[in-house]
């Protein structure tokens, strides 16, 4: 299921999309909806909780962004658990958001080791509505270009002639998402 509905960018429009535009519409939306997943590195949909696996050897864990952290363990290089943390041990940064970036571990560094600790979290913004809201606008914007920008097109006349090509130059509309998410 994508975020963005057709409905949504032509209230946005202010118009129906035309037959071509709706036929585009499905390939579109997707596209953009795995170009920002790729840039923030979680997804925007609804999730359940998967495990990830990160290297230690720090005190402040950067992980990709999540919500409901379930599991912080340490694992041996089978990915089987061998010490799981109370949550009394870390906190999840930042404290008063909803979106976590970051795992604190209270007692100093974590276990060294390459991709020895498991989180078990749901790796989206998916519940963090504030955020999802900015990013669907993104996602909303970045379908606009497709349809009302014109930027891209460079037209030459000479002598009754005319032609119409376009160039490689095009606005970037995903910004917010990157601004959102400069440490992905």
């Amino acid at each position: 299921m994508a975020l963005v509905s057709q409905s949504e960018v032509e209230a946005r429009l202010g118009r129906a999309l035309s037959t071509e535009e709706t036929a585009a519409f499905a390939p579109i939306n997707l596209a953009i909806q795995v170009q920002v997943e790729k840039i923030i590195g979680s997804s925007i949909e609804s999730v359940s909780a998967t495990t990830r696996y990160y290297d230690g050897d720090v005190q402040n864990l950067a992980i990709d962004p999540c919500t409901s952290v379930t599991v912080v363990e340490y694992v041996d290089e089978y990915y089987l658990n061998f010490y799981t943390l109370l949550s009394s041990d870390y906190t999840l940064e930042p404290i008063n958001r909803t979106l976590k970036r970051m795992i604190c571990n209270r007692l100093g560094l974590l276990n060294a080791g390459i991709n020895n600790i498991a989180v078990t979290a749901k790796f989206s913004i998916y519940e963090d509505t504030a955020t999802l809201n900015m990013v669907k606008d993104a996602m909303i914007s970045a379908m606009l270009v497709q349809v009302e920008n014109t930027d891209n097109i460079k037209k030459q006349s000479i002598e009754g002639y005319s032609v119409e090509f376009a160039t490689t130059e095009i606005k970037n509309t995903l910004d917010t998402v990157k601004y959102l998410f400069p440490e992905v």
